[in-house]
């Protein structure tokens, strides 16, 4: 740790000490973002000419109009997408290694959480939305799972902090992810890569783009595919789980008959099949310990880094996913500018799990989710005089179907009770010496194959009005209101039932006397009638409900820009943002309701974008304070049932959570061979009244969290890089990258479980590469440099108090070839 701690320390270092060399130092541009046009300035082509070592000018859309990053009053990172290809940077919990303050959680694809700022949640209750709204190519998408894919052929990433009520509007009290690909073009363009490593790694992306008729209509075709063998091994049988094997396809097209006019259509199809998701454990309650131990069961050491397991069915993730969307723009004479996006998404995943263990306890468990939407939005921007203007009308419809399935095993009805025998009464009781009296009351056979079936069914419209007005009043003084309302209707039902019981006890066991002798005599072994009884009790009883929520709420924003000078621009901000109530799709207990509030969130922001040093140093640094009510926090749902379902949370509303912090990032281009970059946050994410967290130890809401942080909300987040390029000849050139990334220690569940901890921990990248410049180019890269030890995600397994993690990557080696005609 105190390595990477230095390297940090001194790549901050380097932007100070080589500043005041680079005064002299003749320096190249770097892009951290791909620059688009502005034809309407033509004196910034004139200014890169005079200046060749300024940093680029960055265009971003984060207020759904093109503006340099500079202008925008929002703390934000913008992120190449050629620099994220060039590193291996290609899934969004990658991404959180160059955007401070953020951070990504994938325990399975359906489980996905994004937290900005320390704000997010995870969709363990299908019912949950994301704090943080997620974009892809301007159209919303309604689950964090949604966003699993390679991000492949990008042109950008927009990372917005904080409340964004107006534009983006759904769902955004944390923040925005807003992922913009390369959109057709008429010139000729081919690139094609491949790369190989350790863990049978393999890699192949590619895309080819050009015009198909003139400059009339352009077509871009994209497709990758992703292999690796799995990192976590299971003893019982030798497989490797949490490998990949993913692929996908986009194609576009891009019609511009003239030249205010366009229309840009987009077909995504995305597929894995992968051997996911196991969780090494770290930790266990004394509870499953007994139970283990009467089974006379050893399971695996709780040592997550081991990477192993022990299951003995399946373990697959299935997620397939198709997408078409459709942009329009259209410029009128008058100026007036108005765009339509009209998309539709289907989503589809299917887990297979298993109980952990070798025992058959629930030998298959999962829950399948099925997610389309459908979407609309329309848009007109004009200029008059001092103003721009900026309307527009949206709306959404959502369609989920979860099915939870859990098959019961015949160990089930024996661990249970098994565990309270030997807990309470008989310390030395054990399967052997006492199984038979759990026998003669529940034969655990005879539950074997019962299947329990949750079900739930939602449909969410939302429908938005929205408008935004910049008045320039000065040269220096901009000053910008937005205002949206948006309306939600969702209605649900929520069931649960179970299947006919194996009243004939399993068929690969030997028969136990009095079943035998019942059955020759044609009659009912009594004991199945106890059956029901005993699993009501251990995994609940038929259910049934349906549920509605309407609701109307106001957000927006107002924001004051200054041009101190022309290279220091200063901002305040003051946002609310709006996450709508929601419906609780799992078995309620006593602790919650059927229904939630929406969660809002005010926030104060004051920030300062600036550039030296003839632009070749730009720094940007804001502080903020953000008022959050009636925060979205996960919770068991303390059905009174021996074993609690992990996931079958539910949600509940806190009164006040507050956020405070800073952020400051950098990027210098100091001379011709040499960029910088760095960026940390600090936060405090934090619950000021919180006296009914979910309690680990006893079930219940008893846990008092008041002045903790919230889960997944590290206090201090950093990143840093150098990368160097060394011209060996007039056309060929030495590179090399260093990236370096740390983060401090947080929970990774809402109630701060023993075993939810994620310990600090800090990740170094290094890349050596050899680029021609006829388009050619080959490097060598190593990820995680120093083999550190961390943990990914982690995940409830049985219950309150039990955690299983993914660990992150180990140590990965490789060469990637790339290939770019143009």
């Amino acid at each position: 740790m105190t390595r990477q701690l230095l390297c940090l320390g001194l790549l901050f270092a380097s932007l100070e000490v080589s500043a005041q060399e680079a005064a002299t130092s003749e320096a190249l541009p770097t892009l951290e973002v791909q620059a688009l046009p502005e034809p309407e300035r033509p004196a910034a082509a004139a200014e890169a000419a005079q200046n060749p070592a300024a940093l680029d000018t960055v265009v971003v859309t984060a207020r759904r109009k093109k503006e340099k990053v500079e202008v925008v009053p929002i703390s934000m990172t913008v992120l190449d997408g050629g620099k994220l290809a060039e590193a291996g940077l290609f899934r969004p919990q990658d991404i959180q290694e160059r955007v401070p303050g953020l951070v990504v959680s994938v325990p399975n694809p359906r489980l996905t959480s994004y937290t900005i700022r320390g704000l997010g949640s995870s969709s363990a209750n299908d019912g949950l939305e994301s704090s943080v709204g997620l974009f892809l190519d301007g159209v919303y998408l309604g689950r964090q799972g949604l966003s699993v894919f390679d991000l492949v052929d990008l042109d950008r990433v927009e990372v917005l902090r904080g409340p964004q009520g107006t534009l983006f509007g759904k769902n955004t009290t944390a923040g925005a992810f807003n992922i913009v690909t390369k959109a057709p073009t008429p010139e000729f363009e081919a690139r094609a890569e491949a790369t190989r490593g350790n863990y049978g790694a393999r890699q192949y992306r590619g895309s080819l783009n050009g015009g198909l008729i003139g400059e009339t209509l352009s077509g871009r075709l994209t497709g990758y595919l992703t292999r690796r063998d799995g990192l976590i091994e299971n003893r019982y049988d030798g497989r490797d789980f949490n490998d990949q094997r993913k692929g996908g396809v986009r194609g576009q097209l891009l019609w511009a008959p003239v030249e205010n006019f366009s229309s840009r259509l987009i077909y995504e199809y995305a597929d894995a099949h992968e051997d996911c998701c196991a969780f090494a454990l770290t930790s266990l309650r004394e509870a499953t310990r007994q139970r283990d131990a009467y089974m006379e069961y050893q399971r695996e050491a709780i040592a997550p880094y081991a990477r192993v397991v022990q299951d003995d069915s399946q373990i697959a993730s299935v997620v397939r996913q198709k997408a078409v969307s459709n942009e329009i723009n259209w410029t009128l004479d008058n100026g007036l500018t108005l765009t339509s996006i009209s998309a539709w998404r289907d989503w589809r995943f299917t887990p297979y799990n298993d109980d952990a263990t070798t025992m058959r306890l629930i030998p298959l468990t999962g829950v399948i989710n099925e997610h389309q939407q459908l979407s609309q939005e329309l848009r007109a921007t004009f200029k008059a005089g001092d103003f721009d203007f900026l309307g527009g009308l949206y709306y959404l419809r959502q369609e989920l179907d979860s099915r939870e399935r859990n098959v019961l095993g015949r160990d089930l009805i024996p661990w249970v009770f098994g565990g309270i025998i030997r807990q309470n009464l008989l310390p030395g009781a054990t399967r052997s010496n006492s199984g038979f009296l759990i026998d003669l009351i529940a034969p655990g056979a005879n539950v074997e194959g019962t299947t329990i079936r949750s079900t739930a069914e939602q449909t969410t419209d939302s429908a938005a009005l929205f408008g935004s007005v910049d008045w320039h009043l000065t040269p220096q003084f901009d000053a910008s209101l937005g205002l949206r309302y948006t309306h939600e209707n969702k209605e649900a039902t929520v069931s649960r039932s179970r299947s006919a019981l194996n009243t004939g006890g399993d068929p690969s066991q030997p028969l136990e006397l009095p079943g035998a002798l019942l059955g020759v005599l044609g009659l009912q072994d009594p004991r199945n009638l106890l059956l029901d009884v005993v699993l009501d009790q251990i995994a609940g009883g038929d259910y049934a409900r349906a549920s509605q929520r309407s609701e109307g709420e106001l957000s927006g924003q107002l924001a004051l820009g200054y041009q101190w000078r022309p290279n220091v621009r200063g901002y305040f901000t003051l946002a609310r943002g709006y996450k709508g109530g929601g419906i609780n799709l799992g078995v309620i207990g006593p602790s919650v309701g059927e229904t939630f509030e929406p969660e809002t969130a005010t926030s104060v922001e004051l920030g300062v974008k600036s550039s030296f040093l003839r632009r070749r140093l730009g720094l940007n640094a804001a502080v903020y304070h953000t008022a959050v009510r009636d925060y979205q926090a996960l919770t068991f749902d303390n059905e009174q049932t021996l074993i609690p379902n992990p996931r079958q949370v539910n949600v509940l509303n806190v009164g006040k959570v507050r956020l405070q912090g800073a952020e400051l990032e950098g990027r210098a281009r100091l001379w011709s061979s040499l960029g910088l970059r760095a960026g940390i946050a600090y936060s405090r994410a934090v619950t000021l009244d919180f006296t009914n967290a979910p309690n680990e130890d006893d079930r219940a809401n008893t846990k008092d969290l008041s002045g903790q942080r919230l889960y997944n909300a590290p206090i201090l987040t950093a990143t840093a890089g150098i990368e160097q390029a060394l011209p060996l000849s007039a056309a060929l050139a030495l590179y090399s990258g260093l990236d370096y990334s740390y983060r401090s220690d947080y929970y990774g569940t809402v109630e701060h479980g023993r075993g939810s901890k994620t310990e600090a921990y800090s990740l170094t990248n290094l890349r050596l590469g050899l680029r021609h410049a006829r388009g050619l180019d080959v490097s060598v890269w190593v990820r995680n440099l120093f083999d550190e030890d961390y943990l990914a995600a982690i995940n409830p397994i049985y219950g309150v108090g039990e955690y299983g993690a993914i660990p992150g990557d180990p140590r990965t080696v490789g060469v990637s070839l790339r290939a770019n005609f143009e």
